[in-house]
């Protein structure tokens, strides 16, 4: 009965090996896919409920305060031709083309999610912690982002 349990022990340890050395290379390269290197902008996006702020941290005029603003989306009864329904915003955010860009988001109030699905963008943004995620806008056009997470009361 002896001779089985070597045996057991080794197809049981083997395969628990082979994971353990697949692991560590797979986690080392999940957290590298998430840094972001060198950005040549920094966009600070802080998710409040029905509305976004965005802060461009880069950029600081005489006083010493950074471009900050509030982005709502347009009410229906105010649509211009042309201009998409639940969509379109009051300030929109630019950025340049072929540029690294890191996007910084927060929530202010309750969970909110930040996307622009044509640009493969979305990432959660949490009350007390910031996320950060990195974009290269490749061309020129407008990019329409949407919260993705309910964010009512």
């Amino acid at each position: 009965a002896n001779h089985g349990t070597l045996i057991e022990l080794i197809w049981t340890i083997t395969p628990a090996l082979i994971l353990i050395a697949i692991a560590f290379p797979s986690f080392k390269l999940l957290y590298l896919m998430d840094e972001v290197f060198s950005p040549a902008l920094t966009i600070k996006v802080v998710g409040h409920q029905w509305y976004w702020t965005y802060q461009y941290s880069d950029f600081v005029n005489d006083d010493g305060d950074s471009i900050e603003f509030d982005s709502y989306m347009i009410p229906e009864s105010d649509l211009e031709d042309g201009q998409l329904r639940l969509l379109d915003v009051d300030n929109r955010v630019v950025v340049p083309v072929d540029t690294h860009i890191r996007f910084v988001v927060t929530g202010a109030d309750v969970l909110h999610d930040f996307a622009v699905p044509s640009l493969g963008l979305k990432i959660d943004c949490t009350p007390g912690r910031l996320n950060q995620t990195s974009v290269l806008v490749q061309r020129e056009g407008t990019y329409y982002g949407q919260c993705s997470e309910l964010c009512g009361v």
